[in-house]
């Protein structure tokens, strides 16, 4: 699933709105999209953990609790969410349709400063976006079943520019970051004017292929050069 830059919609709260609730039916006073955002906000002020992140939201002021609630449709709840409630919902959230929210709106921010450049400095001389692969292993953090998960990621952006983790997803224990591959450069969508790199072991016809294919859909006649 992809969504092309110059579509992608830049409002977080919005794009968290298409992420599946995976609590029952009851329990949803506060909408996914609502403890996502402010979560969201939490972790990059600095907040680590359930406690940390419930503390930091309780103190938004109700106003903007207020406007998020609105701009989903929903009715103002008296307190913010509970340590528990958050814990529920991102636990219970599916990490994929996840990552691609997240994923679409960092694109969409990058390709924004990327125009914004373009229109002060002029054109990029070289023209190039640069799709970096690379795959890490996360520490203390596990699957079900025990194994240690490991997330494929894709960074973009241009050379001396800034770049933004466009595209990730998790390499099960079952399978390597090889057929993964495709699923993230899929999350890009457009593929014209690009230079992926990746370690050797991505050196396959499999990958080689889907960067074709995707260049191809935006720019028929597209080639890999080896």
């Amino acid at each position: 699933m992809s969504v092309p830059i110059r579509d992608a919609c830049a409002d977080l709260l919005e794009l968290f709105a298409a992420v599946s609730d995976g609590r029952s039916d009851q329990g949803r006073d506060h909408p996914v999209a609502v403890v996502l955002a402010l979560s969201a906000a939490a972790v990059v002020a600095g907040m680590s953990g359930y406690t940390a992140i419930a503390g930091w939201i309780a103190d938004v002021p109700i106003e903007v609790r207020q406007d998020l609630y609105a701009r989903v449709g929903a009715d103002t709840v008296a307190g913010p969410p509970s340590k528990s409630t958050i814990w529920r919902v991102l636990t219970d959230t599916d990490p994929q349709a996840f990552d691609v929210a997240v994923g679409t709106w960092l694109r969409a921010g990058l390709a924004g400063y990327t125009d914004a450049r373009a229109r002060r400095d002029g054109p990029d001389p070289v023209g190039l976006m640069q799709v970096r692969l690379d795959g890490k292993t996360i520490r203390g953090a596990r699957d079900p079943d025990g194994n240690q998960r490991h997330l494929l990621a894709a960074l973009l952006g241009r050379a001396g520019q800034p770049s933004v983790i466009a595209a990730q997803t998790e390499v099960g224990a079952k399978t390597n970051e090889v057929p993964m591959a495709a699923t993230v450069l899929d999350q890009i969508g457009e593929m014209s004017n690009t230079v992926v790199t990746a370690d050797a072991l991505h050196t396959v016809k499999a990958t080689a292929n889907q960067i074709l294919m995707d260049a191809r859909r935006y720019r028929p006649g597209s080639r890999i050069i080896e």
